[in-house]
């Protein structure tokens, strides 16, 4: 067996499915990072395309060819960012983060939907809670049915 091909292996994160999120999220925050510290500060604080006003007086992103060197790399971080979370989804995903164009708001709604809203998280474990607290051994129930149960 090759061991670069073994090695490879485990630096790539899963791809996401929608199952098994808090494992995709973490080795992707740490693949992220390993590809560009400042990669991951873009999903961190996000990014936005320099805009200038028009002649309706509305806004329209400036046209790239005249961003600055530090919009430019900005730009790049985001981009590194949003090519590792768009690789490493599956096409459900994939349709979810599409129209995604900042890498953080690609985060943030796969986030969303596969733990849901704080408000959500804190409901979900109240009722956990409650559950464990009720949980007790029937009469009639061997300790390694209520082993398993718990």
């Amino acid at each position: 067996m090759d061991s670069s091909n073994t090695a490879n292996s485990f630096l790539k994160p899963p791809v996401l499915d929608g199952t098994k999120y808090p494992l995709w999220k973490t080795r992707m925050r740490l693949t992220i990072i390993a590809m560009d510290e400042r990669a991951w500060q873009s999903i961190l604080t996000g990014w936005t395309a320099p805009k200038i006003v028009d002649k309706e007086g509305g806004y329209i992103i400036k046209p790239e060819t005249t961003w600055t060197t530090e919009v430019t790399q900005l730009s790049s971080f985001n981009a590194k960012a949003n090519n590792a979370i768009f690789s490493n989804v599956d096409m459900r995903m994939f349709g979810l983060i599409t129209d995604c164009v900042v890498a953080k708001i690609a985060w943030d709604t796969l986030q969303e939907h596969c733990e849901g809203s704080e408000s959500f998280k804190r409901t979900r474990m109240r009722l956990l809670n409650s559950k464990f607290e009720n949980l007790c051994m029937s009469e009639d129930e061997t300790i390694s049915e209520y082993d398993q149960r718990l």
